[in-house]
Formats: structure tokens, C-alpha cells, sequence
């Protein structure tokens, strides 16, 4: 019952945060937004636990090491990337990566700092749950963040580190992606023909970056060894059109959840049947 009520929760806070996101407001304003629809989900998660309490410590452990830290995460991200798009600098290219090798440096010494639970948690250990995501429980030779402040109703000695190891995880390929970008800007090998100049994308940019990740995932330019963020350049450059950051479209991919997260390779696919169909019919 719990997994499930997290869920649909989750799900509503995911469509919310994507609108935030597409709304493409000043970074303030889709904080605050973010925050509010998070604390929101949390208080909405925190009265369900009152009235349905755990039927036995695994579902506790459960709830503490995997839901909780889903909501947590998202907020710990909306602080971090908003930090980021309000501090960074503003054209210089050189400063930008410079700034964004600093953060890269900072998630490096937080994840040595908790290392053992770092991995404890990139490879899901399961021999300490009883003592890390049990409320009231504490081991005592590891070196736990402070909690001090937290509800221990709603809290474990480590549900909160989890939801930034997923936070700075995400925010760790943000940073590379970017980084790469700025190192290595997409150069186009081969000149447009000129009879394909004419030649416009007049769909949905978001179907573009589908179209990349498609092709990305599936490892089909330079064997694989392309990265994303090159890809998406590639497509920018022939179709002469601003897709956008590699990430942040994944974001809004990975968020639709009102329709297929696939929409646009599903109707392709529904399209070439279609017409497979109408042809082996004649």
C-alpha cells in the first residue's frame, strides 16, 4: 500500500516539476514553484505514514532507502541547479568550465567523504539497512551527516544522505555534459549540399531529442563511442535548430508521464507498420 501511495505521489510531483521546467520561467520563480510542489508531496507522504504505519521493519527500510530519498533528491537537485544557473558566469566560456570543474570537485570530495555509504548505496548493500533506515537506530563506526533538527518520526540516519547521493549523481552527468560541451563543440566533417538547404525540421524540438537518445542509447554513430551531448550537436547543426541541452531534455523525457515517455519513436513506429501493413494488403 505504501509503495503504491508513494508512487502516485511521485508521479504528480514528476508532472509538476516538468511544467516548472517547460515553463522556462526566471530561476527564482521555478525554485520556489519546485520547493512548494516538493513540500508539498513530502507533508502528503509524511500524513499517509500516520495513517497507514508500517506493517513490519522491511517495509520501514524500504520506504526510508528508496522512497523518501526520491522526493528529497529532487529537492536537494532544484537547490543545486539553481545555485548553479544563478552563480555560474555569464559568456565566458573558459570561467564556465572553470566553475563547473569547481562543483565537479566539490561532489568529488563529498562522495570520498561518505565513500563506504556511497557505495554502499551505488551497489544497494542490504547488510546495515536495519541500522541506517530504521528510525531510532544509528551505527556506531561510520560516519553519519549530522541530523540534528530532523522529525524522528519521519526520518533515519541516513534516508537524507541517500536522497543527495541520487541528487549529486544527477548533477554530476549535468556537469560533465556541460563541460563537454564547452571543450568539445560539435564540428561538422562534411558541408550541407546546397539542394539540401531547403531542408527544415518543422516538428517538435523535444522529438529531436528523443531521436538522439534513440540513437545514442542504441550506440549507432562512430560505434558507440559518440557521446550525446555530440550527437545533439550533430542534429542542431543539419536540421539548423536549437534543441537544447542534452540533460535538461532528458529531464522533460523522462517526465511525461500524462503520455508515453516515448511518444514520438512509438508513432514512428506505429507509422512505418502502418504502412508495411497497407503495402502487404495490396
Amino acid at each position: 500500500m505504501m509503495k503504491n501511495h508513494s508512487d502516485s505521489i511521485f508521479k504528480e510531483l514528476e508532472e509538476e516539476l516538468f511544467l516548472y521546467l517547460e515553463l522556462g520561467t526566471v530561476p527564482v520563480r521555478r525554485l520556489a514553484g519546485a520547493l512548494s510542489s516538493i513540500r508539498n508531496a513530502l507533508s502528503k507522504l509524511k500524513d499517509f505514514l500516520k495513517e497507514h504505519p508500517f506493517k513490519n521493519q522491511q517495509e520501514e527500510i524500504e520506504f526510508f532507502k528508496y522512497e523518501k530519498p526520491r522526493f528529497t533528491s529532487e529537492q536537494i537537485f532544484a537547490l543545486e541547479m539553481f545555485n548553479i544557473e544563478t552563480n555560474k558566469p555569464v559568456t565566458d566560456n573558459i570561467l564556465i568550465k572553470a566553475f563547473y570543474e569547481k562543483e565537479l570537485q566539490f561532489l568529488d570530495r563529498f562522495f570520498t567523504q561518505y565513500k563506504f555509504l556511497y557505495q554502499y548505496h551505488k551497489f544497494e548493500f542490504k547488510e546495515l539497512d536495519a541500522l541506517l533506515f530504521v528510525r531510532g537506530a544509528k551505527p556506531s563506526d561510520i560516519i553519519l551527516p549530522e541530523t540534528a533538527g530532523l522529525d524522528i518520526d519521519f526520518s533515519t540516519s541516513c534516508d537524507l544522505l541517500f536522497g543527495k547521493f541520487m541528487a549529486y549523481d544527477r548533477l554530476q552527468i549535468y556537469l560533465l555534459e556541460e563541460i563537454q560541451s564547452l571543450s568539445n563543440p560539435f564540428k561538422p566533417s562534411i558541408e550541407v549540399r546546397e539542394d539540401f538547404i531547403d531542408l527544415k525540421w518543422t516538428g517538435e524540438t523535444i522529438n529531436l531529442a528523443e531521436l538522439g537518445y534513440g540513437i545514442w542509447l542504441t550506440k549507432q554513430i562512430n560505434d558507440g563511442n559518440a557521446t550525446i551531448t555530440e550527437i545533439i550537436g550533430w542534429l542542431e547543426y543539419h536540421f539548423q535548430i536549437k534543441i537544447g541541452t542534452a540533460f535538461r531534455r532528458w529531464q522533460s523525457i523522462s517526465r511525461r508521464k500524462r503520455i508515453k515517455p516515448t511518444k514520438y519513436l512509438d508513432q514512428m513506429k506505429e507509422a512505418v507498420l502502418r504502412r508495411l501493413d497497407e503495402e502487404n494488403s495490396r
